[in-house]
């Protein structure tokens, strides 16, 4: 047996891990901005 399916398992859950960190990365940097902008 090969470890292809293992390793395409692995290589999605890498994939999946980069999407989740950039969309958290861009909602914290609107709020960043958004919140940047109000008056105090």
């Amino acid at each position: 047996m090969s470890d292809k399916p293992h390793s395409e398992r692995e290589a999605d859950g890498t994939a999946d891990a980069i999407a989740v960190t950039a969309i958290i990365g861009v909602i914290v940097l609107t709020m960043f901005i958004w919140l940047s902008g109000m008056p105090t």
